[in-house]
């Protein structure tokens, strides 16, 4: 069992799968893991509007069903099967029971060689390290961009702005060199404006790419899986710094189009220190030449997003699991006429009852709105967030 996980951690990302996981082989090169991971929260929502009203909800934020393996050391496979709330736009609007299903992952893996494999279907867009980080990893449960404003942090996706805004159907190579000191991953995709959108009259396809340095040679461990972890909880000392591109053209056939564009860096430093591991991270990424709206004449919008993000973790057991201390400040930069800037800190209290296959976290989310509408004011939510993966 143990090694039909790290076969596909190694795909994956080392902490994607959880540590344990239901195992069918048939032999030593074909074997599938199956398994269930479960993220239930408890809300309190700050009102959003003058005159509003403070709201208590619970939600399943995901409940997943997972497949990976491998049908021989050449290909692999996986899927997750997501049931879940998938809320409005704000991200914060809907609760209770899961409303919709979807195969929020599902994709096949050519592996010749570590240094070059083909990746094909439906997952994470290979672009920044927020598009990358696997969201049962999150330092921060609600993630980037929690904002009623939209995530600016969503690349050009055919995903929506919430859930899977980070994901695209295409065909990706990638691979490790020098094991993992550097990474690569280019790939096409459908992209946000394809034929399915007004904007996509011409049917213009998306291209993303990716490549990520790790200082190796000082003792650092390569990120060689296809995705990221937020946190690797003390297992591996990790220093990546990543450089990705995004884009493709809009056209609605009646002569409004352009080339959206879009560029970030990152950067993630985590090292174990006896029973301390600090966490520190740093994301900057730019957008331009996109649509605001979909009727002639078309205008251009443009914006920004930068995040500082870190966590404390003691890594030793105090009651039940480990304690660490996470905060976020990330800063949503419109840059159209409409200047509005967003802002938000969170503070996040989290508890690793058995790493990430058991945790509870707890915090707030506080959000500061530049250039409100008559409709709109500043807010706190407040999350309990509860996990467990097999």
């Amino acid at each position: 069992m143990r090694k039909s996980l790290l076969a596909m951690a190694a795909l994956m990302g080392a902490t994607v799968l959880p540590s344990q996981a239901a195992v069918i082989r048939v032999d030593e090169d074909t074997f599938a893991n199956m398994g269930l991971k479960l993220q239930i929260w408890a809300q309190h929502l700050g009102k959003t509007t003058p005159g509003g009203k403070d709201y208590n909800d619970f939600s399943i934020n995901g409940a997943r069903v997972y497949f990976s393996g491998q049908v021989n050391k050449f290909v692999q496979f996986g899927a997750n099967l997501d049931f879940a709330l998938y809320q409005g736009s704000s991200g914060r609007t809907n609760h209770g029971g899961t409303r919709e299903s979807r195969a929020n992952d599902a994709f096949i893996n050519l592996k010749p060689m570590e240094e070059f494999q083909i990746m094909a279907g439906v997952y994470r867009l290979p672009f920044s390290r927020a598009s990358l980080t696997d969201s049962y990893t999150y330092l921060i449960p609600t993630g980037y961009g929690y904002s009623t404003r939209g995530n600016l942090f969503a690349p050009f996706t055919i995903g929506s702005n919430v859930a899977n805004a980070y994901r695209d159907t295409g065909l990706t190579v990638w691979g490790n060199i020098a094991d993992g000191m550097l990474k690569y991953q280019i790939g096409i995709f459908d992209g946000r404006w394809d034929h399915v959108h007004p904007l996509g009259v011409k049917d213009n396809l998306a291209f993303a790419g990716r490549i990520q340095f790790t200082p190796t040679m000082l003792g650092f461990k390569g990120e060689k899986g296809f995705t990221l972890a937020d946190t690797y909880l003390g297992k591996q000392n990790v220093l990546s710094i990543g450089l990705g591109y995004n884009t493709q053209k809009w056209d609605n056939g009646a002569g409004d189009s352009a080339t959206g564009k879009a560029w970030t860096v990152d950067a993630m430093w985590e090292q174990k220190f006896g029973d301390i591991v600090p966490n520190l991270q740093l994301g900057y990424q730019d957008r331009k030449d996109m649509p605001a709206g979909t009727t002639s004449p078309i205008a251009k919008s443009k914006d920004r997003a930068y995040y500082v993000q870190g966590q404390l973790l003691y890594d030793q057991v105090v009651g039940l699991g480990k304690p660490a201390l996470a905060i976020r400040y990330e800063k949503l930069d419109d840059r159209t006429a409409a200047n509005k800037d967003t802002n938000r800190t969170g503070v996040f209290l989290n508890y690793y009852i058995k790493g990430q296959d058991a945790k509870i976290q707890l915090g707030a989310d506080v959000v500061s709105l530049k250039n409100k509408s008559p409709n709109e004011k500043n807010y706190t939510d407040w999350t309990l967030a509860l996990q467990t993966q097999f």
